[in-house]
């Protein structure tokens, strides 16, 4: 009979102050342990493992990346100990960071923890090494995926739900602002949520890139009803308008209100329809006049 002691996870997290989400997703993405199983399939860390994780963890805090060194031997992480990670050469103009899963895994983290400033801390530093468009696609997108997954799974609660949108939308918020040029002659695009969705992260992003590809953005928020999206049209006279539908694929009224945005609107300008949700309802946007966008590149492709 074996006499080896074995622990659960919760306890190996409050050991190493690694959160069990970091727990799990350096272990199924980067092997960096093999934790065994009880006969319930739950994880049960030996002594050895938590040493090991202890060295990973001090390495890292020397600036080394947990995909850098997952796959290293015992004796190898002990080496590292006490080095600080050497700065990786780099082309003139280009920086050098951490792999995105890795800033995920820091954002997730930071949430973890309800630490707001440590979430925007590691947004901000994404978005000096990474262009716009990479850390909303690489870095946003996933994280905010994983969120909803978690959440849906009873591991994260809904208050960490709201800090997350609420810090990435400050996020967001603040890249549109600094580039933002109240003397600029660029074309304008209107960008709005229609009534009934609420989350306004997917027009910020659409805000953002649209900047980028040397547009005006026009932010009128979300949960907006289609009569004020086309008034405000008229009065901002843009020319293009992007709708957002991330959330309520069974919500019967959109069909209704895309058809509703098409008579007003009366094809003044172009108009473009994106979001999570905005594949289920097609038809409906062709049928107002819109062009359906599901991806970041056709919106660029629409903006160029």
């Amino acid at each position: 009979m074996s006499t080896t002691v074995v622990y659960p996870i919760g306890y190996v997290s409050l050991t190493t102050g690694l959160s069990a989400h970091v727990l799990r997703a350096w272990e199924r993405r980067y092997g960096a342990v093999q934790p065994g199983r009880s006969s319930s399939g739950r994880r049960l860390y030996s002594q050895e493992d938590i040493d090991r994780l202890a060295r990973l963890k001090k390495a890292i805090a020397n600036g080394h990346s947990i995909s850098q060194i997952a796959d290293l031997d015992d004796a190898e992480l002990a080496g590292l100990a006490g080095s600080l990670a050497k700065p990786r050469k780099q082309s003139i103009g280009v920086a050098s960071e951490a792999p995105v899963t890795d800033l995920v895994d820091e954002c997730l983290e930071a949430v973890t923890s309800l630490d707001n400033e440590a979430l925007l801390a590691v947004l901000t530093r994404a978005e000096l090494h990474h262009n716009r468009k990479s850390v909303i696609e690489n870095i946003i997108v996933p994280f905010m995926a994983e969120i909803g997954r978690l959440w849906r799974q009873g591991q994260f609660r809904i208050a960490h739900e709201h800090l997350a949108s609420a810090t990435v939308g400050a996020s967001l918020s603040g890249m549109l602002m600094r580039n933002t040029d109240p003397m600029s002659r660029a074309p304008r695009i209107l960008i709005a949520a229609p009534a009934g969705q609420y989350c306004r992260l997917g027009a910020l992003a659409v805000a953002v890139i649209a900047q980028d590809c040397g547009w005006r953005p026009i932010m009128m928020g979300a949960d907006l009803p289609m009569e004020e999206i086309a008034s405000a049209g008229l009065k901002t006279d843009p020319q293009m308008i992007a709708l957002s539908l991330s959330c309520r694929l069974d919500n019967p009224s959109v069909d209704s209100d895309l058809q509703r945005f098409g008579q007003l609107h009366a094809n003044r300008c172009p108009f473009v329809v994106g979001g999570a949700a905005s594949s289920a309802y097609g038809d409906s946007i062709k049928a107002a006049g819109g062009k359906l966008c599901v991806s970041s590149d056709e919106l660029v492709e629409r903006f160029l």
